[in-house]
């Protein structure tokens, strides 16, 4: 009882105390409430995307799978629909298998009441949600029965969507939906975390999938083409999944058809790590960062501390003298620092929960499960106990600094009272310190910035400033009786748009631009003359199924040969366009044009194809990382679920109405569902690098606040206490460009050591953010350099008031002082 009695007089005396000072108390509040913010909604966004467990069943036992060439040609291929019974016959380790579309959720349109709008939908085996355990949170879920060919077509919809389109209402469940010209039944809403693959709003089963289909060609292909979802038996492993997988893959690629790849390796992750996918790196990056402003926030409000045990000294010493042991003046300066931490505390958590508002209206559409995010009673936790922590670590250095008081080194006339040097010792420490860790947070934001910069200003390929996309609805979503053949409606569109002045050219393409490989591509490809070796090593290449007018609409340079004419039509020689990238590796030093090439391994039967031209490369479908091109006539190949490109100088507001009378006048059964410049599309895939580069940014901006305010409070104090010794230098002739010169000197002197630290430590550091990066260097000399310029910068209008001020030192006065 004694005890606590004890520490209740102390943490009112404390109180007081602070009240009292509301010049030191402010600031150090504010301070340490700044970084617990920033930590609080990070926490908050690395618990909701990485930490909070996921609605399904022994989540740990749950592991996605796909296929890869050893080669490393293409990272993600996957299995036959067809596998999943045999993996589930003849596997050990897996207790249930299920499959989901290899190419995650693909947009659809979705027809309800006469509107129409896109949904991004993927296809599941029948037994998807009963192998993940997800229950359902309204309705039910899909089942085994539901997938099979000639089954009712039904919709299983995601938490979000449910509350978007039907507010949450329960005859959401029964409604009925168009897609493909096909109806669906809702019978199910899943739970609020689950959405799974990324971008999912509704599931169908496989079959259901191929039944809203178009061509033949996609009915037989649809059922091809999933990723593994499976739980592994109790006690097994990943590893032993892994190992059993490709022994598996060897059995299944012996009853392959013999134009199959072949050599193929399984890859094997846990489900958790599936759904994240690949933000965890720019998520840690970002948390390391936001923890570096709390420890710069902690070390400003630790030398606050400092500074303000400096002006009790005389108190301290008198206490001491009066009998009060050391125990008990550390516990008192403990007291304050945790008083400070809870009002910082309860700061930071206001504030946390206006900035996680505002970061997650900022958070890019590709990060996974953010409706997760929030602020519960784990994150409280976590900010008090940080709150805590940071007490704990800005106390320690004042309390220490108390500890050792040399009471009789001050009875015996000694200027020094104990700890003076020390904790002049420990502010300058602690500044370089925050300069340090201000380095490395501002190089981690100029190397992230440069990225952004970089992938703005990369070279498309493509007229993409002049590119607007039609996207339109199904042809028979109106009166399916109506409905024109494709091509004739394709070729009438065009024409008509292309006789409209102001619209320079139009064509018709399969995939929206930043698509990714989407089912359209070609994993491997036999250059003629090629031995099996050498043909094993040929890239995956991006397979674009186009018209005549496509090179000239997107203005695609040609390199050399001739583009697609009218003339490339069914029964004429098969040819191909290759990007140059593609002609430059597969036919190093030669003409490529007259060369030909055949999907698929070196013993394939596909029909060869005749180069008959050479283009330059675009980043059409990736923009960080394009792959070769392969261009085939549309006439030659196949063309479905056309989306319209004009190339035009026109403002949007008059190309709409124009493109959407056009399309109208030829079949007014098609709907135009939504007209999209080629900027707006491209804001999709520099998303991510914004995000990234704007909370990094702002975190260096802390940082860089924060350590100049450290080192002007060490140097204001250091100047202080130095009048003195400066008044007798003024009085012995010293001017004021010499005092200043003095001052600053010092102070740069410590930002000059932080900054050397915090570029080592930068530099080191730096790797880590290799994947984050675009034709950056993780060593890159701008970024570093203009880290530690930057900083040094701000140090120096740090000291250079500390040091205006000790020009204006009155030496009589000083000398005169007792």
């Amino acid at each position: 009882m004694r005890g606590l009695d004890e520490w209740r007089q102390d943490l009112g005396r404390a109180l007081r105390r602070l009240l009292r000072s509301r010049d030191f108390t402010v600031p150090s509040i504010l301070t340490l409430a700044l970084g617990l913010a920033g930590t609080t909604v990070m926490f908050a966004l690395v618990e909701g995307v990485l930490l909070r467990p996921l609605p399904v069943r022994d989540e740990g036992r749950l592991l996605v799978a796909w296929q890869e060439f050893p080669s490393g040609a293409l990272a993600h291929w996957p299995f036959r629909s067809a596998d999943i019974d045999t993996i589930r016959r003849e596997s050990r380790s897996l207790q249930t298998v299920a499959g989901v579309s290899y190419y995650g959720a693909g947009r659809g349109v979705v027809a309800e009441n006469g509107r129409m709008s896109y949904l991004g939908g993927a296809s599941v085996t029948g037994d998807f949600f009963a192998v993940l355990g997800v229950e359902p949170f309204l309705g039910r879920a899909l089942r085994r029965e539901d997938d099979r060919p000639g089954a009712e077509n039904v919709l299983v919809i995601t938490h979000a969507l449910w509350r978007r389109r039907y507010g949450g209402a329960p005859d959401a469940v029964g409604r009925r939906v168009t897609i493909g010209e096909q109806p669906f039944r809702i019978v199910g809403v899943m739970p609020p975390d689950f959405a799974y693959p990324r971008g999912v709003e509704a599931w169908m089963t496989l079959a259901a999938d191929a039944s809203t289909q178009e061509t033949p060609a996609f009915r037989e292909g649809i059922l091809r083409d999933v990723d593994l979802v499976a739980r592994l038996r109790p006690g097994a492993t990943l590893a032993q999944a892994r190992s059993e997988l490709q022994g598996l893959v060897a059995t299944l690629e012996a009853g392959a058809p013999p134009d199959s790849p072949r050599g193929l390796r399984p890859v094997v992750r846990a489900f958790a790590d599936a759904v994240v996918g690949d933000v965890r790196p720019a998520m840690l990056v970002l948390s390391a960062a936001v923890g570096i402003v709390l420890l710069i926030a902690t070390a400003n409000a630790a030398n606050l501390l400092l500074l303000r045990g400096e002006t009790r000294r005389p108190e301290l010493v008198v206490r001491a003298a009066l009998g009060a042991g050391r125990a008990r003046l550390t516990r008192e300066l403990l007291a304050e620092s945790l008083l400070l931490a809870i009002a910082a505390g309860l700061f930071g958590l206001a504030g946390s929960r206006w900035l996680l508002r505002a970061v997650v209206a900022l958070v890019p559409g590709g990060l996974p499960r953010v409706d997760a995010v929030r602020i519960d009673s784990g994150v409280i936790l976590f900010a008090l106990g940080v709150a805590g922590l940071a007490a704990g670590l800005a106390g320690a250095a004042p309390a220490l600094v108390a500890a050792r008081i040399d009471l009789a080194s001050v009875l015996r006339g000694g200027r020094q009272i104990g700890g003076g040097v020390a904790s002049r010792r420990g502010r300058r420490a602690l500044v370089v310190v925050q300069v340090a860790l201000a380095v490395a947070v501002v190089a981690t934001a100029g190397l992230l910035t440069r990225t952004l910069l970089r992938l703005q200003a990369v070279d498309m390929g493509l007229a993409a400033d002049r590119l607007v996309f039609l996207d339109l609805g199904p042809a028979g979503s109106r009166d399916p009786g109506r409905a024109r053949p494709l091509p004739q409606f394709l070729d009438e569109v065009i024409a008509r748009l292309e006789s409209t002045p102001g619209i320079e050219g139009a064509t018709a393409v399969n995939t929206p631009p930043f698509a990714g490989t989407g089912g359209w591509e070609a994993p491997a490809f036999t250059a003629e003359g090629q031995d099996p070796g050498r043909a094993e090593r040929n890239p995956p290449l991006n397979l674009e199924s186009v018209r005549p007018n496509y090179f000239s609409t997107f203005e695609v340079p040609l390199v050399r040969g001739r583009v697609f004419t009218p003339f490339d039509r069914p029964g004429a020689p098969s040819v191909a366009v290759v990007s140059e990238d593609l002609a430059t590796r597969t036919w190093p030093g030669a003409d490529p044009v007259g060369k030909r090439l055949k999907f698929g391994r070196y013993d394939s039967r596909d029909p060869w194809l005749t180069v008959v031209g050479v283009v330059k490369g675009t980043r059409y479908r990736e923009l960080a990382e394009p792959r070769p091109t392969l261009y085939v006539p549309a006439a030659q190949f196949i063309m479905a679920a056309p989306m319209l490109v004009l190339r035009t100088r026109l403002p949007l507001a008059r190309v709409a109405p124009l493109a959407r009378a056009r399309v109208q006048a030829v079949d007014p059964n098609v709907d135009v569902l939504r007209v999209t410049p080629f900027a707006e599309l491209l804001e999709a895939p520099l998303a991510r690098p914004r995000f990234n580069a704007f909370l990094i940014d702002a975190f260096g901006v802390a940082a860089l606040v924060l350590a100049a305010i450290g080192l002007y409070a060490v140097m204001a104090e250091h100047v202080r206490q130095r009048y003195p010794e400066l008044g007798v230098r003024m009085a012995l002739g010293a001017t004021g460009s010499d005092v200043l010169r003095l001052v600053l000197g010092e102070g740069l002197r410590l930002a000059g050591l932080g900054a050397v630290i915090g570029l080592a430590g930068a530099t080191a550091a730096a790797r880590v953010l290799r994947s984050l990066m675009f034709e950056v260097r993780p060593l890159d000399p701008t970024s570093l350099l203009g880290a530690a310029s930057l900083v040094m910068g701000a140090s120096l209008l740090a000291c250079y008031a500390p040091a205006r001020r000790a020009t204006r030192v009155d030496p009589v006065a000083v000398l005169r002082a007792p």
